[in-house]
């Protein structure tokens, strides 16, 4: 178990600098919150169609709860299967064209 050198508080092995006395520990790493060489990840994007989709399953949802006749088991899976296909399908294409749309860069060779 470490111990602080100035207040002699007991030290946790991923810490880097004291809780009591903010003094930091030799050989320490420090944490890196993110590279600043790397740009933060952009979010694929939500289409209007995934949106669609995803309301046509709660309502397929709350309508197979209160409809007095119950659908069977493969029309409701096939259904929902459906809806699941088409989401998948829809935001890899809404991918593919924001990566279509996305600036080139081209480095200069003459330098």
């Amino acid at each position: 178990m470490a111990r602080c050198y100035q207040c002699y508080s007991v030290l946790a092995a991923k810490d880097s600098e004291c809780f009591i006395c903010g003094t930091p520990i030799p050989g320490a790493k420090k944490k890196k919150l993110r590279s600043p060489k790397q740009p933060p990840k952009e979010a694929p994007p939500i289409t209007p169609l995934s949106n669609l989709l995803f309301i046509a399953s709660l309502v397929l949802a709350v309508v197979s709860f209160m409809v007095g006749e119950k659908m069977s088991l493969t029309v409701s899976a096939t259904l929902s299967g459906t809806l699941f296909i088409a989401r998948i399908v829809s935001d890899r294409m809404a991918v593919k064209r924001q990566l279509a749309l996305r600036p080139v860069t081209i480095p200069r060779l003459d330098r």
